[in-house]
């Protein structure tokens, strides 16, 4: 049932990009105590916080462009397995969205310092509970956002390869 149209290049950029920085911000955020207390731990949080700022711009822009110029192609399945990928792609979302807004949270209220450069001040220095509750739900989101992602690609591949629907291609940038 599905179209061979694939998405514009931007959306296709957007979908991309945003994949790579939340592998990376995982892998990194998972590893970022693995380093030494001082400059070593500063520079890979403070790569962590830039990269997560940069996945918030990319994510705003994405919304944008979804709402505004974005190519919305039919929907890939139909019926329930349908209406279940669409609920999928908005929990998606909903994840992202949560994860980069609780991470900020996270470094205002932690206090950060970054690349030596700057300083942002704590919210309540003396509220460590607080602190170490937000990174938990902040990890927590992203690694609910992984799985999610990983059962996404999962179902991409399996279009691919055992519907052979032409879904994966949709995503995929031209190649010449």
């Amino acid at each position: 049932m599905t179209s061979m149209k694939t998405y514009d290049h931007k959306t296709i950029y957007y979908h991309w990009i945003s994949a790579a920085l939340i592998l990376g911000l995982w892998f990194i955020g998972q590893n970022i105590d693995s380093f030494s207390k001082g400059d070593p731990r500063v520079i890979v949080r403070s790569i962590h916080i830039t990269l997560g700022i940069i996945l918030a711009v990319i994510f705003a822009l994405r919304l944008k462009w979804k709402a505004q110029g974005g190519v919305k192609l039919p929907q890939a399945t139909p019926g329930m397995l349908g209406k279940l990928a669409i609920g999928v792609h908005h929990l998606l979302y909903l994840l992202l969205g949560l994860t980069i807004v609780v991470g900020i949270a996270a470094v205002w209220i932690r206090g950060d310092n970054i690349f030596n450069l700057f300083h942002i001040p704590p919210f309540d220095p003396t509220d460590v509970q607080l602190r170490e509750e937000v990174v938990d739900i902040h990890e927590f989101l992203a690694n609910s956002l992984l799985v999610l992602a990983a059962g996404h690609a999962l179902m991409a591949i399996w279009h691919h390869k055992i519907m052979k629907d032409g879904v994966l291609k949709r995503m995929l940038p031209k190649l010449k």
